[in-house]
């Protein structure tokens, strides 16, 4: 409130006073006589647009204005005489008569800020409260006059405001979405203490159905969230479902009424009400839904749902920031992964700084690491004839001119030497900023090919890469040592020959058509493929083919570099086993279990059919362990794995998840039943002897089993433990048994932290 507005006010009280007498007891009876003149009361109230009261020395209301009428939800003569502590709870009375005492033994107005709310607690505002000590000529206090004025827009434009420039801040340092998400919700709390928040985020589901997933909350029980973590957005369940599908605001006055059962009946909010309000991405692709909800059931004010869309959009910016970042991340993650296999020179530079090479081209500009490139300058790497041509093409592709794809040029390695190049340049984001990406290939040999290939005919004959070349019709011209080594044909049983008699046919004849079009539009080809040997053993070859040109451009000859991968790739394969498999009995493992139990799952859906997931968990094992040693219980897995895989159908998958605890995932069951015939094969297999030495080893199985589909929504996990806790059932009621999960072994995910 304007301090002027405020004195005015006070100066036309104290001459009010004034007039009706200056000694004490006049005062006392002119008081009543103000009092009595509401025409000078009121023409002084309606003048002003804030709330005006007076009380006297007792805190008791003497007269107030329309405006506090209107707060208050009260009329003035309900009011009179009355006190605080008959209007309020006593911490609010209380509170309110400190503030009166204090002014009564002040010399100054009081000025306060506070959350103030009216009498019956139906309106709540921030309200500026000026308090000032109404005293006669001679000093005498005779009352207490209040003025507030309604700061709440400010203040909230105030604190948005500073929730938003801390959110801004922290999207510039690249924050974690997760924090921003919760520091909004947390933010939107302390604007509305009685309201609670969500932010859910669109995900997909394995059958690509949209679903919503919690980001953040504040405020909200762990019941509700379960409710909505993981809804589907097409069912439109939830206002927050309801506003991901259609891209719009939804406001709901009252839960119970919209959808009855939709949450926990004794959830604190689910009577209440709720807003929600999605938000996009820059072009209007819906990311997520921010909401809002509250204890009682009612309709949000318009300064609510105007906040609710500026939060809203800031959470829109973090998301949509946060999967830009991811792309460029997971881009630039691509870019490395596909450079550093590339037998092609590459580096990225900025404007004139190098900031990234891959192996070849360190290779190519004899450098032993990368600190000697990095951070120096392209122009050192260019020959100077050549610098005017590079420095002109770089500009272009930063200023977006379209330019020449490849041209010749000549650059330098670090000791100094020159070479022939061929060279490529394209824009690119690098960082999370625009970069120049440049391949670059030696054409040395190219140029100079003929007296290239008599020079380097005794690394030729002694190179460990296998090398064929043909004529540009494909027939092969020569052949090396390697090459021999490697493939089993010597040279003349080759000769004359096209490539096409290594064939293995594991390669479709599309991928030779795509690979004759990159040596005919590109000049060559980098790639793995699959060939066969003399002998007929087919084996896997990294190939790198370039063509050779004459001075007029024409194709003179095709050179073939290769190099046998096979061991590479059985070694890649075994740690795919390793990833996937037990070591000790060959069965899938964890891992390998919950991708099968996901897919059956989805193929069980699509096929409208049933599975089941058994946990078997074999009864005695420890004491194997601790009577025979841990040799004899391997054996004994080794034993009972290979039994119960038999025991099942090829369809089936029997998994180790760790000690002596295995699953099964039993498919296409038209009912339920048709699994009992297979558990009590697993039983079976589970307690047959095994001999190992001269010892008899036994022991028994005892067998969960959970279904799918059932009425809710599972994830593979949650089916698991289904079993698990089935599993536990069959142990507590005897073992040597298969026990079918009800409703007490049904797992509900805990809310996410």
């Amino acid at each position: 409130m304007a301090g002027g507005e405020v004195r005015v006010l006070i100066d036309l009280f104290t001459q009010l006073l004034a007039q009706l007498g200056s000694d004490a007891r006049a005062l006392t009876g002119n008081t009543h006589a103000l009092l009595q003149s509401r025409q000078k009361f009121q023409s002084l109230f309606q003048s002003v647009t804030q709330m005006v009261w007076l009380k006297d020395t007792q805190s008791r209301y003497l007269a107030c204005n329309p405006r506090f009428e209107a707060f208050m939800g009260q009329p003035e003569s309900s009011l009179l005489g009355k006190t605080d502590h008959d209007l309020y709870p006593p911490n609010h009375a209380q509170r309110y008569l400190a503030l009166d005492q204090a002014c009564q033994r002040a010399t100054q107005p009081l000025v306060s800020e506070v959350w103030a709310s009216a009498a019956g607690g139906g309106g709540r505002a921030r309200l500026e409260i000026t308090k000032v000590a109404l005293r006669s000529a001679g000093g005498h206090v005779d009352g207490v006059l209040g003025i507030a004025r309604d700061v709440t827009a400010v203040w909230y434009a105030s604190q948005f405001e500073q929730l938003r420039s801390r959110i801004l801040e922290l999207l510039a340092q690249g924050a974690e979405v997760a924090h921003l998400l919760q520091m909004l919700v947390d933010g939107l709390r302390l604007l509305q203490p009685d309201q609670a928040c969500l932010v859910t985020l669109l995900a997909t589901r394995a059958d690509q159905r949209p679903i919503l997933r919690v980001a953040a909350s504040a405020g909200l029980g762990a019941d509700i969230i379960q409710a909505i973590d993981g809804q589907a957005v097409d069912a439109a369940l939830c206002p927050c479902a309801r506003a991901a599908l259609t891209g719009k605001p939804v406001v709901v006055t009252h839960l119970g009424a919209f959808r009855p059962g939709l949450y926990p009946p004794a959830a604190p909010l689910s009577q209440g009400a709720c807003w929600a309000q999605p938000f996009f991405d820059a072009a209007g692709k819906t990311l997520g839904v921010l909401s809002v909800y509250t204890a009682t059931p009612t309709a949000p004010s318009a300064a609510e749902l105007d906040l609710l869309a500026q939060l809203a959009r800031l959470a829109g910016l973090a998301v949509e920031r946060h999967q830009v970042a991811q792309q460029l991340r997971a881009n630039e993650a691509a870019f490395r992964a596909l450079a550093e296999h590339t037998p092609e020179a590459v580096l990225v530079h900025r404007a004139g700084t190098i900031l990234y090479v891959n192996p070849a081209a360190l290779r190519l500009f004899g450098a032993s690491s990368t600190s000697q490139l990095l951070g120096t300058a392209t122009r050192d790497r260019i020959a100077p004839a050549y610098l005017p041509q590079q420095l002109a093409r770089m500009q272009a592709i930063t200023s977006g001119i379209p330019i020449e794809p490849l041209v010749e040029s000549r650059f330098v390695r670090l000791d100094g030497s020159e070479f022939d190049v061929e060279v490529q340049g394209t824009a690119l984001q690098y960082g999370g900023a625009p970069a120049i990406h440049v391949s670059i290939r030696d054409i040395s040999e190219r140029k100079h090919a003929q007296e290239q290939l008599r020079v380097a005919a005794s690394v030729f004959s002694h190179a460990l890469e296998g090398i064929m070349i043909t004529a540009p019709d494909g027939r092969i011209m020569d052949v090396n040592a390697a090459f021999t080594r490697i493939t089993g044909y010597s040279r003349d049983e080759v000769l004359g020959h096209k490539p096409s008699m290594l064939n293995s046919g594991r390669n479709t004849p599309l991928f030779y058509q795509q690979l004759w079009q990159s040596l005919v539009q590109h000049g060559g080809w980098s790639g793995e493929l699959w060939n066969r040997r003399k002998d007929g053993e087919v084996y896997a070859q990294m190939l790198h083919i370039s063509a050779v040109h004459d001075p007029h451009g024409a194709v003179m000859q095709y050179v073939a570099l290769f190099s046998d991968i096979t061991e590479r790739k059985a070694h890649e394969k075994r740690l795919d086993q390793l990833a996937h498999f037990d070591a000790l009995t060959g069965l899938p493992n964890r891992a390998l279990h919950a991708d099968r139990l996901q897919h059956a799952m989805a193929q069980a859906l699509r096929r409208r059919q049933k599975l089941g997931v058994a946990f078997v968990d074999l009864d005695g094992f420890k004491a194997i362990n601790d009577t025979h040693g841990h040799e004899a219980g391997d054996h004994l897995l080794i034993t009972l794995a290979r039994r119960m895989r038999l025991a099942l159908r090829e369809a089936d998958t029997l998994s180790r998840l760790g000690g002596d605890e295995f699953a099964a995932v039993i498919v296409d069951l038209a009912q339920e039943s048709d699994c009992d015939p297979l558990l009590q094969r697993l039983l079976s297999a589970a307690s047959q002897p095994v001999l190992f030495g001269s010892a008899v080893l036994q022991v028994s199985a005892s067998v969960g089993v959970a279904f799918f589909p059932q009425a809710q929504d599972l994830t593979p996990d949650q089916l698991l433990r289904q079993a698990d806790n089935a599993m536990y059932r069959a142990k507590q009621a005897g073992k040597n048994r298969f026990q079918l999960s009800g409703f007490a072994d049904w797992v509900l995910e805990p809310a996410p932290e």
